[in-house]
């Protein structure tokens, strides 16, 4: 069983360098903030939750960076388009890096 906590202090986005800082007292899982480059996530969630969070707000992140959160304009739509993300494309690719390669 792998007892390390898995919490990292920064994460590159498309060569975008974000740093990332973790509160206790925060409302939500996460959030990023795009001009200061910095992801922000509870404090006191455990590796899978504190992974999917991170994911979750890379992806925010990515739509920024290529201009396509300007495009939908709308943060309702941008969380639907993220969430769908983490509900249907994030599971295949942990299922896929979980599979032995030869």
């Amino acid at each position: 069983m792998n007892t390390s906590s898995y919490k990292p202090r920064q994460i590159t986005i498309g060569g975008q360098k974000y740093r990332i800082v973790y509160k206790k007292d925060l409302d939500d899982f996460g959030n990023l903030d795009v001009d200061k480059k910095i992801i922000t996530i509870r404090e006191n969630l455990n590796n899978k939750d504190r992974l999917d969070t991170l994911l979750h707000e890379a992806f925010h992140a990515c739509l920024a960076l290529s201009g396509l959160s300007y495009l939908i304009d709308d943060e309702n739509k941008e969380e639907a388009l993220v969430r769908a993300f983490d509900s249907l494309l994030l599971p295949v690719i942990k299922r896929e890096l979980r599979k032995p390669y030869f």
